[in-house]
């Protein structure tokens, strides 16, 4: 169809309608301008869902930018006069404000004396390849039948359950966690939910590979972000609206998307380790199409290492291993691979998590706690120390603190692939096998039939 004949057409055929008086002819206008002042008071402060947290997610977007080594000095002069509009209830200038803090970030000039330039950050699949000191896939095996089926199942199981074990507690520093729980942290501190948003993207990712198998592309797992997920928050909201505007991956991950490397892909490309299982570089591959829609460099390279540690978890029965065998599959020269390395020295030279992390902790103060080093830091630690069992690996991340739903999904994840039998029914009963999301179609899961679902879509 021709746009012009089209509209030609539409033009051609209109008729004038009874006028109504204008109240009416702009009916639902009030109700967007409503929504959209409701959404900017949220961007600068709001609480986390679950864990009720504070949140400033313009103020975070500013160091967010600077931890990529720019200058954001003249963004920063900015802070106060939003937060008083806020207060003061002067939306409309507070409007001006922000995308005022919008356009210096932009501009904002590179700090050359920042550490962030100092590392080698490849962007294309064929550069990240090239910077692993993987060879080949030493590690992969074939797996399947009921070993994979079950691996698959209890691996959903403890990302579910380490999610909802978190999502009361991310946020806060491991300090305040400690001192408020106490022992309560061995266990959930509330009724654990199923809803997680970390999810509702790998249910994107596994329809995307169902779909279109060894010709999956970023852009099919774009597609189904637009088909399925309704909003996003940081990174992920802004690859929606990059999307939304017709910016596909990579652009999509990396354009005005100043979060680009925050979690996001890290929380979520355990899939990819589902779907690749014992099959690291494949897995990291999938890692790399799915994380590229919302992230670039440091933020896929966090995707990537989840990916991988969740498909050798198919292959070996030791997390100290499947940490030293996932080094293989960071790009060198990275800033990624800089503090992994420095994570893993203080692991390595201390006697207990709690020691290592306080040891460790301060070299990410300047992090924000959503962003992907300081979390890769307690997941890392988690599976240094938990000797192998969930219900210590989540106790560790409680004591880190952070984003606590987020990387408890993750090494719940590595360890339930690894030995189902660590996932013990205390943290599976309260769900009665089910799973809640509020994806369109997918409002309530089978938790088993979204694990044979995902075994369904191998490709061997």
């Amino acid at each position: 169809m021709k746009a012009w004949q089209y509209e030609f057409e539409k033009r051609k055929e209109a008729e004038p309608v009874p006028l109504t008086d204008a109240e009416e002819s702009w009916f639902g206008f009030a109700e967007m301008m409503e929504q959209r002042e409701n959404l900017l008071a949220m961007f600068w402060q709001s609480q986390v869902p679950g864990s009720k947290a504070p949140e400033a997610l313009f103020i975070e977007m500013i160091q967010a930018w600077s931890n990529r080594g720019y200058d954001v000095s003249e963004a920063e002069k900015y802070i106060e006069d939003g937060l008083n509009a806020l207060a003061e209830g002067r939306m409309r200038e507070l409007e001006i404000i922000s995308a005022r803090i919008m356009k210096e970030l932009c501009e904002a000039p590179v700090d050359d004396d920042h550490s962030y330039w100092r590392y080698e950050n490849p962007t294309s699949w064929a550069g990240i390849r090239e910077a692993m000191k993987a060879e080949g896939d030493p590690e992969k095996i074939e797996i399947a039948g009921e070993k994979l089926e079950e691996k698959i199942l209890a691996g959903w199981q403890g990302q579910i359950a380490g999610g909802a074990y978190g999502t009361a507690l991310e946020g806060y520093t491991g300090e305040t966690l400690e001192k408020h729980y106490g022992d309560k942290l061995n266990y959930y501190v509330s009724e654990p939910d199923t809803y997680n948003d970390d999810i509702t993207f790998q249910i994107a990712f596994l329809k995307a590979l169902s779909e279109n198998g060894s010709k999956l592309e970023s852009d099919h797992i774009a597609d189904k972000w637009l088909e399925l997920i309704p909003f996003g928050w940081s990174a992920e909201y802004f690859a929606l609206e990059n999307l939304k505007r017709g910016l596909y991956p990579p652009l999509s991950g990396s354009f005005n998307n100043f979060f680009s490397e925050w979690i996001g892909a890290q929380m979520r490309t355990m899939i990819c380790g589902f779907t690749a299982p014992a099959d690291p570089l494949k897995a990291a591959y999938y890692a790399y199409l799915d994380s590229s829609v919302s992230h670039e460099k440091n933020g896929i390279y966090g995707g990537i290492h989840s990916a991988v540690m969740t498909s050798l978890a198919f292959n070996y029965n030791n997390t100290r291993e499947i940490i030293y065998r996932s080094k293989d599959y960071i790009p060198v020269g990275s800033e990624f691979y800089h503090y992994f390395k420095l994570v893993l020295k203080a692991c390595e030279n201390n006697n207990s998590a709690k020691e290592s992390w306080n040891k460790i902790k301060h070299e990410f103060k300047k992090y924000n706690w959503i962003h992907t080093y300081p979390n890769m830091a307690a997941v890392v630690t988690a599976l240094y120390y938990c000797d192998n069992s969930f219900d210590r690996a989540v106790r560790i991340l409680a004591g880190c603190g952070l984003d606590v739903d987020c990387n408890a999904g993750e090494v719940g994840s590595i360890i339930a692939v690894m030995d189902p039998k660590t996932i013990t029914k205390k943290w599976i009963d309260p769900f009665s096998g089910k799973l809640k999301t509020y994806l369109p179609g997918y409002e309530e899961l089978s938790i088993t039939g979204l694990a044979n679902w995902t075994v369904e879509s191998q490709i061997f």
